[in-house]
């Protein structure tokens, strides 16, 4: 089989895994505190695991692209809510969540009291204090202050717990704005986080810049696909007029 072909099939499946990354990153657009993939092409040379092969034109040819996301944790814009229990996170860090999986970390600071008056994500988890226990709060008024204190009528109770990581790469996104560390390491304390109550923070998807990307993916799509209509229908098919002959 023409090894062009290969190349071309990589080509249209990294294609379509990109479009996949923008599409996930265009749903969120509205998403409080989500954060936007970028994908990026890489070429993989599979004459690699060859090394004395002495085909070099077959080595040149055939190449595999891949497609690779990164996580662009760049900050967004805070919206005024007015909500007491609505946090927005100036600065590196992320508040941390007990989940029946184990810890998680978000940004998404729209927070509430359960039946139990413990204080949750938005889908319902547990937001963990400085203790390394849940938020349990009591009846009366509630609120959080620029330090991460959480106040139970003005008396505090606990403070948010807010972590940060060397490196963002260890961050895996999770669904309902949740991120897990691959590592599996202990974060350090966000010291120079600021919480804002009253605000939120908005995704960082630019639905402009995503639609771009969007329309220039399909045009490379539609590239390779016209190759591989000229390969399959043009070339193959004179060879194969020709051998007869």
């Amino acid at each position: 089989m023409n090894s062009g072909l290969y190349t071309a099939y990589s080509g249209l499946k990294a294609q379509s895994e990109a479009l996949e990354i923008i599409a996930n990153n265009l749903a969120n657009a509205n998403t409080t505190g989500f954060k936007e993939d970028k994908a990026f092409f890489t070429l993989l040379d599979q004459s690699l695991n060859e090394p004395n092969k002495p085909d070099t034109m077959t080595s040149a040819i055939n190449r595999s692209v891949l497609v690779h996301k990164a996580l662009n944790p760049t900050e967004s814009s805070l919206s005024l809510t007015g909500r007491d229990l609505d946090v927005a996170i100036e600065g590196r860090g992320f508040l941390v969540v007990s989940t029946p999986q184990g810890i998680r970390y978000t940004r998404n600071g729209n927070l509430h009291l359960n039946s139990q008056a413990v204080l949750t994500t938005s889908t319902g988890f547990p937001v963990l204090g400085d203790s390394g226990k849940p938020i349990t709060l009591g009846s009366g008024e509630v609120k959080i202050n620029q330090d991460g204190e959480v106040l139970l009528d003005n008396s505090k109770v606990d403070s948010l717990k807010i972590v940060t990581f060397d490196n963002i790469s260890a961050l895996e996104k999770q669904g309902n704005s949740l991120f897990l560390s691959r590592s599996g390491q202990a974060s350090e304390i966000a010291s120079d986080a600021t919480v804002k109550s009253g605000y939120l923070e908005a995704s960082n998807v630019n639905p402009v810049v995503s639609m771009v990307q969007m329309v220039d993916v399909l045009r490379h799509f539609e590239a390779i696909q016209k190759s591989v209509s000229l390969l399959m229908n043009d070339i193959n098919s004179k060879a194969i007029e020709k051998l007869g002959k």
